[in-house]
């Protein structure tokens, strides 16, 4: 029998265990079968990121997608004191830059699941990278700061889209825990250089905050190229039914209600998981956000460091935050410890948290902003692990989706204000 690859199909399950067998194979409906436009097999086995052999470019492209996303979140607090001078507006108000992407994630949480349906992976790919192109082509022209709080929410838009997709394929792979926690940690690599990069030019280079936008207006056309080129054959589901249909005479209409009702994201919503997964992100979202937001600034005007400096350990908390991802989940899936990293990790943050607070010297301030970035790391790869194992398999896309986005919006509305 030959074997297909099940990873253009928004119904294929999501995740497997790290623990799975290598050739662990499932079943799928008639319905779920196409890839890439072409009928498969019933029995599919699970991809890997170099079969087929084009999955070595598109993990690749959305790698490179991940580190414009963690960019995109990690340059918020870095430009909060800049902004602040510019517009001239205290930090309550400057801190509405942290709320504005979070309506960008709810609305994504939204339409995540129809836009990949029908668009598949190559319409979320030009969506989402097209929208974080506009954004920052238009930050760059440093329009009114309400003009610039808009723009946010359609950065955030498009993060919410790339960041629910490339979640759920990478997730669907063998050895899921590994690439992962690789997948987030190319996160927290964008969102360690975002504040290093900007308060470098800024402060060594004379920039203005606005001009630091042109670099990420050139990180997303790359991003958009890569994403789009890689993942071109990548068809919506619904778009290959209704042409199955249109062929076979078999397209019929179905009210709104049963629309409604039969919605994946409605049957999501149904499973207690996911309410419980999605208050877990939304509190760690919250202390990722704060931490990474406000971290500067206050090294910088309550601890006296100097902004360089303050740059320096806002890029070392990112850098933890990534060390901690990549290597964390190599960690637990080869020593099969799982079942302890959360609450192991939860309680360091929780001592580094008081260290910080308690021990104001610059040096002890710093330790502890690493190991808090660290142990912070895999926590949000292990949620969206733990869901995944709890949902049914054709919810996965679904139920991983509003709960990464309601999650992270939830989480950046709430603990930054």
């Amino acid at each position: 029998m030959s074997r297909t690859y099940p990873s253009d199909d928004p119904t294929t399950p999501l995740l497997q265990s790290a623990r799975a067998p290598r050739e662990a194979t499932y079943k799928i409906p008639e319905s779920s079968r196409y890839v890439d436009g072409e009928l498969g097999e019933s029995e599919l086995v699970l991809e890997k990121w170099n079969k087929p052999d084009v999955n070595k470019w598109r993990v690749l492209a959305t790698f490179f997608s991940f580190i414009v996303v963690g960019a995109n979140d990690g340059t918020y607090g870095a430009l909060v004191p800049y902004l602040c001078n510019y517009y001239e507006l205290d930090y309550a108000t400057v801190s509405i830059v942290f709320l504005s992407p979070c309506l960008g994630y709810a609305i994504a949480a939204l339409v995540s699941n129809w836009v990949h349906a029908r668009f598949g992976q190559r319409g979320v790919a030009f969506l989402g990278s097209g929208f974080h192109i506009i954004a920052y082509a238009s930050s760059a022209q440093h329009p009114p700061y309400p003009v610039l709080i808009l723009i946010f929410v359609l950065a955030g838009l498009g993060n919410g889209l790339l960041d629910a997709a490339w979640n759920a394929w990478i997730g669907a792979m063998a050895n899921s825990s590994r690439l992962m926690g690789i997948l987030h940690g190319f996160y927290g690599l964008g969102a360690a250089l975002a504040p290093l990069i900007a308060t470098s030019l800024i402060t060594t280079r004379g920039w203005h905050w606005y001009q630091y936008y042109y670099l990420m207006a050139g990180g997303a056309t790359i991003e958009i190229l890569t994403l789009v080129t890689a993942f071109w054959s990548a068809r919506g589901r619904l778009v290959k039914e209704e042409y199955q249909g249109n062929i076979h005479g078999a397209h019929t209409k179905s009210s709104w209600k049963e629309t409604l009702f039969n919605s994946l994201t409605i049957q999501s919503l149904a499973y207690p998981t996911t309410w419980i997964i999605y208050l877990f992100i939304f509190i760690y979202a919250g202390v990722e956000t704060t931490v990474g937001g406000w971290i500067f600034t206050f090294l910088v005007r309550q601890r006296g460091m100097p902004e360089f400096t303050a740059g320096i350990a806002t890029f070392i908390y990112w850098g933890g935050l990534t060390l901690g991802r990549v290597l964390l989940g190599f960690v637990t899936s080869y020593l099969q410890i799982n079942k302890y990293t959360v609450a192991t990790s939860v309680l360091i943050c929780l001592a580094a948290h008081i260290l910080f607070c308690l021990v104001e010297e610059i040096n002890m301030s710093v330790i502890a902003t690493a190991l808090l970035g660290f142990f912070l790391g895999p926590l949000l790869p292990e949620a969206v692990i733990a869901l995944a194992n709890l949902l049914p398999k054709h919810l996965h896309i679904a139920g991983i989706g509003i709960a990464v986005a309601l999650g992270s919006a939830g989480g950046r509305a709430l603990v930054p204000v």
